[in-house]
């Protein structure tokens, strides 16, 4: 009679050695990873091989939420194109690309070809940062050319691509929005919706959405990609875990449990709301336990291939 297990990994030292399993094709989260309740004792080498890491499982405010692909830009009120309304050439440069300027501040000192016309100063229209400049000593420009951009970045826009579907009717101005950034994965930004748009561009298959983001640490630049995400429903408190600890299929969700230091378990489960980056757990988890969120694909596939290994042992010696 089979005794019941706990599976004890043996590394050699080479994360590769767990990984290396011949049969076993599936994708990550689709195996047939070992049945529910099954232990995985770990060594603490065996740990950082498989470099895991735990989060506890919180309650926290859920509610149905959207997430939107966005990109920062200025706001028009915050962006200004210098200028001269002239033909004329440059012939000093006061500032260069990148400094900070104040609202007045000159820029460049520039001469009209109209004879007898005296040099001007060109001035900041207003405070930010000069982020572009096609200005350089000597050259000629007209009325349209554009010599220098500022911009003020204390507040942005975060424009996003929606499709149109139902929940466009769910976003209106004043709602609250959380920005995330791969550029800094560890924090969170917040907005608030300002317009959306009242149609679609010509050949656009989208509505942009609009979100003011306040800056004041000046983090955030124009044209870094974010994510948007937008509640459209009422929050309620539940357990939620990082969306990334969850592994398996649509009607087989399971996640790794740490039950006690380097012991874990193969934890079904069943989810619920998606709410940004989390997700919630409506059976099979309670607050406060630490679930697997990195190492997680390894150690459900290591823990097959111990299984398939004892049984086979065990198979052979029957008589």
């Amino acid at each position: 009679m089979m005794k019941p297990f706990l599976y004890s990994l043996m590394l050699v030292g080479l994360t590769g050695i767990i990984l290396a399993h011949p049969g076993h094709p599936e994708a990550p989260g689709e195996s047939d990873a070992a049945s529910d309740g099954t232990l995985v004792e770990l060594s603490k080498t065996q740990a950082e091989n498989l470099k895991l890491r735990t989060v506890k499982a919180q309650v926290a405010s859920v509610a149905p939420t959207l997430e939107i692909p966005a990109v920062l830009v200025l706001s028009p009120e915050r962006h200004a194109r210098v200028t001269a309304p002239f033909t004329g050439r440059v012939t000093e440069l006061m500032v260069k690309l990148g400094d900070q300027v104040q609202k007045g501040q000159p820029l460049m000192r520039v001469a009209p070809l109209t004879l007898g016309s005296a040099a001007q100063e060109l001035k900041a229209p207003l405070d930010g940062v000069v982020f572009e400049q096609t200005a350089v000593i000597g050259l000629p420009f007209t009325a349209e050319t554009t010599l220098m951009q500022a911009g003020d970045y204390r507040e942005l826009l975060a424009r996003g691509n929606f499709y149109q579907s139902p929940e466009l009717a769910k976003i209106s101005s004043g709602q609250k929005v959380i920005l995330r950034l791969d550029v800094f994965p560890d924090e969170t930004f917040e907005g608030t919706v300002q317009r959306i748009d009242p149609g679609h561009e010509i050949g656009s298959p989208f509505f942009h959405i609009y979100a003011l983001v306040p800056n004041a640490s000046g983090k955030l630049r124009p044209n870094y990609r974010v994510r948007l995400f937008v509640e459209i429903g009422s929050a309620h408190q539940g357990v939620v875990v990082p969306a990334r600890a969850i592994l398996g299929r649509l009607n087989d969700k399971f996640l790794f449990v740490e039950t006690e230091p380097l012991h874990f378990e193969r934890r079904p489960v069943v989810t619920g709301q998606k709410s940004g980056d989390t997700i919630e757990i409506l059976e099979g988890l309670k607050a406060g336990e630490p679930v697997v969120t990195e190492g997680h694909y390894q150690l459900q596939y290591s823990q097959t291939g111990h299984r398939e290994e004892a049984a086979t042992k065990e198979g052979g010696h029957q008589h």
